[in-house]
């Protein structure tokens, strides 16, 4: 930990004005959204495999002959997760003689302090959560990290964003051509509104989210208020585009992007081993040192990616 600034303000000792945990103040984390519009699924496999069914024409003409059109196909489906961890280790000693004194105990297991509470609850797992959200379910590219070597962020696991392109190169998602986001918020309204005519005829009646970035979603909403708001009738869109059962749905994984996504439900997936341990952490006292870890599995991906309805925006990564 790094302390340093408190020990040349408020001096290098502990005194005793009246300063507890209410005094200690944090910026806000991002929380995990983006799981939220996936389907979880919680299995110990490292690559979950299914298979898509398709069928070709069957219905013809009646004749007395035997003319059978057999056309049933199977392709194989595969979705990896990853393994990740958390690492961290602290000497609460350090805080002993500093204002943040407080945090330090009377007993000798350095794990039973206050310090180490405050720190998982209030800073460690948030923290690792926002890492996730922010880097890894939907801008993450994996890359196996070098023995002894901390992994760079966003090397954790293979995100949405790369599920989707590696896909739009295979062939088996063809983007809808839509353009940069216009930086007139009514133009970009009718942008969307034309994202969504175009869209597989089959599926325009599934209730589906339409994800982007936050920013832009304000910016949908805006847009819609001042094209639609002269109207006497006018009502605000509740974040749906108008004669469709597509909601908007702004996702902090997506900062950054111009990428815009929806699909069927249950067509993306989360999967998920050991998740409970998102919430947990293993503490050790080694000598006066106080080591913390957990670690779990997560891969997202989509079942048929066919049914996957993107721009043609952000498709590198």
């Amino acid at each position: 930990m790094n302390i340093a600034d408190i020990k040349t303000e408020f001096g290098a000792y502990y005194l005793n004005n009246g300063q507890n945990l209410s005094r200690l103040y944090k910026l806000l984390n991002y929380q995990s959204v983006t799981d939220t519009i996936l389907t979880p699924i919680l299995t110990d496999e490292t690559v979950w495999r299914a298979a898509k069914a398709t069928m070709g024409r069957v219905l013809q003409p009646f004749q007395k002959a035997w003319t059978p059109l057999n056309s049933l196909e199977f392709k194989p489906l595969a979705i990896e997760q990853f393994k990740m961890k958390v690492d961290t280790e602290e000497y609460p000693d350090d805080l002993e003689s500093s204002w943040l004194g407080f945090l330090t105990g009377e007993g000798i297991d350095r794990k039973e302090w206050p310090f180490i509470r405050w720190f998982v609850e209030i800073m460690l797992l948030p923290q690792a959560k926002e890492d996730y959200e922010l880097n890894e379910v939907y801008k993450g590219v994996f890359q196996a990290p070098a023995n002894g070597v901390a992994g760079a962020a966003g090397t954790s696991m293979n995100g949405l964003r790369k599920c989707i392109n590696d896909n739009v190169t295979a062939g088996r998602i063809t983007p809808i051509v839509m353009g940069a986001p216009d930086t007139d918020n009514k133009v970009f309204v009718q942008q969307i509104e034309d994202f969504v005519d175009k869209i597989n005829l089959r599926y325009q009646h599934i209730p589906m989210q339409l994800a982007l970035q936050p920013s832009l979603e304000k910016r949908f909403h805006r847009g819609y208020k001042a094209l639609y708001g002269k109207d006497t009738d006018y009502k605000a869109s509740n974040g749906s585009v108008d004669f469709s059962n597509i909601t908007i749905k702004g996702l902090p994984s997506m900062i950054g992007s111009n990428k815009i996504f929806c699909t069927t439900p249950g067509n993306a997936i989360h999967l998920g081993k050991r998740t409970q341990n998102k919430n947990a952490m293993n503490i050790e006292s080694v000598d006066r040192m106080v080591k913390l870890f957990t670690d779990w599995s997560s891969g997202v991906g989509f079942i048929l990616p066919e049914l996957v309805f993107t721009n043609d925006q952000d498709l590198v990564g």
